[in-house]
């Protein structure tokens, strides 16, 4: 059986990129949104989730920490990968979400009118 460890992501980009090792590698906190309605009081909910892409290719890396800026909307194609690390004797465990595809969208692919 073949496998799939894919992670579509698209949103908009909640503040600067973040250089690490020398420019080599950055990280991209995005939001999402999500809303629906209560059933006991109809109200309307909207919440916002955010994730952080790590991108590992150098080349990208720097498109990213040269072209993207707050507020941008992005679409990235990502695998999610389990971390872990030792600090003060105990195992930290984690996930990254390590972007293969990362685009930056205008206005209109992201389906947001420009308000004129």
């Amino acid at each position: 059986m073949r496998t799939t460890n894919l992670f579509i992501l698209r949103g908009y980009v909640g503040q600067e990129p973040k250089a690490f090792d020398d420019g080599k590698i950055a990280k991209v906190s995005v939001a999402t949104n999500r809303s629906w309605t209560d059933k006991k009081s109809r109200e309307r909910i909207e919440k916002t989730d955010w994730v952080t892409v790590t991108l590992l290719n150098e080349r990208d890396a720097a498109f990213v920490l040269k072209n993207v800026r707050k507020g941008a909307p992005i679409y990235a194609e990502c695998r999610v990968a389990e971390t872990s690390y030792e600090k003060d004797g105990k195992m930290i465990y984690g996930v990254d979400v390590v972007a293969n595809v990362f685009d930056v969208l205008s206005r209109a692919d992201s389906g947001e009118e420009d308000a004129a």
